[in-house]
């Protein structure tokens, strides 16, 4: 996969306002906004409604074919699949890596500095001080 630059906003924090965005409408103070080379994508709090904006283009945007399978819900998909009916749709394989992207938000929240993480090491490699919140030192006796 390609190099992505993830910028992570929190505790107020805000970015600039998307020069995309039209008059009249704000960014939320929780949502997703995607910036990319072709244009940009503003989802409401928690990625609801995603939108491409302007909406001028997300009028014109033409919506491809349906190819991933469509569940009934988190809950049923993950039961059925723990009774052996099919595989999750949010697998370890995807959820995994998922799950230490936004974990990692929170790491640079508490080191307070911008953040570069060698994924396969598993370390922050410009801020030392910062992997003692990934892999912590456990007092003697207490350990996983």
């Amino acid at each position: 996969m390609a190099p992505v630059r993830i910028t992570w906003y929190e505790g107020g924090l805000m970015p600039p306002r998307p020069a995309e965005l039209e008059e009249g409408r704000n960014v939320e103070d929780n949502g997703i906004l995607f910036i990319g080379t072709k244009g940009a994508i503003l989802g409401e709090g928690w990625g609801r409604s995603p939108r491409i904006i302007p909406e001028t283009k997300m009028r014109a945007y033409k919506r491809p074919a349906k190819t991933l399978p469509r569940v009934a819900g988190h809950h049923r998909n993950w039961l059925d699949a723990c009774k052996g009916q099919g595989r999750p749709s949010t697998h370890f394989d995807y959820a995994g890596p998922l799950t230490e992207f936004v974990l990692m938000g929170n790491v640079a929240l508490r080191a307070g500095k911008k953040l570069d993480f060698d994924w396969k090491k598993m370390t922050v490699t410009n801020v030392p001080d910062a992997n003692k919140f990934i892999k912590p030192q456990y007092r003697e006796g207490r350990t996983l």
